[in-house]
């Protein structure tokens, strides 16, 4: 009998602009994790770097969780990831390690804990809902928690828009994107947020193209962490130049995420001969919305 599990998880990205640690929407790009409980007594990760290799992998930590609660103890454990979605750059890859440890041991002891008890853990380890829902749950996501759970919208983003990753060369870390941020905020800074993040959020839903990109400017994090990403400026004016209604720092960054007409025919050939002559190894991947989340099998 074949006890592999196959998980797949949708890249993802945060924030949308205005709506920092609440927005968040899932891509067509994704990674794959496969599983296999084993009779050897040992961990084998593969697919990953040597470093990664080992207990301190994010998706084995996922599954722990998972275990502990269940009080189950695999004798010995194979995961292997195969990754589309690049790391460190702001698209996600750290939530779909945590949803698919999660899902594939919930799976592996038969399934003892509903989906919301899943959700639930996933926010936990991620510190905030604006990835880790998407990736379990697909679509245009608005999310916020209380101390006790998390709340979510999930909605489609009308047909009238599709999205490109401008994807630099370089990484960068969560941790180092956080700390360039402020530890106060203008009480005019917060209400200029709320008030274009929930714009943002129904311009997306609705198609509005003129509304989103008068609407996903922000005053908490953008102007911040752009410091951290090489040729910010330059890169977002040519975006808005050819074609792109709207910019903005993808997650943590340093993806860039433009916005884009669908009908568009020209923003891509433009963009990609501009990142080849002036920024070579930076990337442009066109990127679709998915509406399914996480897929098992």
């Amino acid at each position: 009998m074949d006890n592999t599990i196959r998980v797949r998880v949708p890249a993802t990205t945060a924030n949308l602009g205005a709506g920092f640690d609440t927005l968040g929407l899932a891509f067509k790009l994704y990674n794959t994790f496969t599983f296999e409980e084993k009779k050897d007594g040992k961990l084998t990760i593969r697919g990953v770097p040597l470093h990664y290799q080992n207990e301190s992998n994010l998706v084995y930590r996922a599954m722990l969780e998972v275990f502990k609660r269940v009080s189950y103890r695999p004798k010995g454990l194979y995961i292997h990831s195969e990754a589309d979605i690049p790391v460190g750059r702001g698209l996600g890859s750290s939530a779909t390690c945590i949803v698919a440890g999660l899902v594939a041991a919930n799976l592996m002891t038969n399934t003892p804990l509903e989906g919301k008890k899943l959700y639930d853990i996933a926010v936990e380890m991620e510190g905030h809902p604006d990835n880790i829902t998407p990736a379990m749950f697909g679509g245009l996501i608005a999310a916020a928690s209380t101390y006790e759970e998390t709340f979510y919208y999930k909605k489609k983003v009308h047909d009238n828009i599709t999205f490109y990753g401008i994807i630099p060369d370089f990484n960068l870390a969560t941790w180092e994107a956080r700390e360039a941020l402020p530890k106060r905020v203008s009480h005019k800074d917060a209400v200029f947020n709320i008030s274009r993040a929930a714009m943002t959020y129904l311009a997306l839903i609705e198609g509005d193209l003129r509304t989103l990109g008068a609407m996903v400017d922000d005053k908490l994090h953008q102007r911040y962490r752009k410091k951290l990403i090489h040729r910010y400026d330059d890169v977002t004016k040519l975006a808005g130049q050819v074609g792109a209604v709207a910019t903005c720092i993808s997650g943590a960054g340093p993806t860039i995420l433009a916005m884009v007409p669908a009908k568009d025919d020209y923003f891509a050939q433009k963009m990609t001969n501009y990142l080849n002559k002036e920024l070579p190894g930076w990337q442009l991947i066109h990127l679709e919305p998915d509406n399914v989340g996480v897929c098992v099998g």
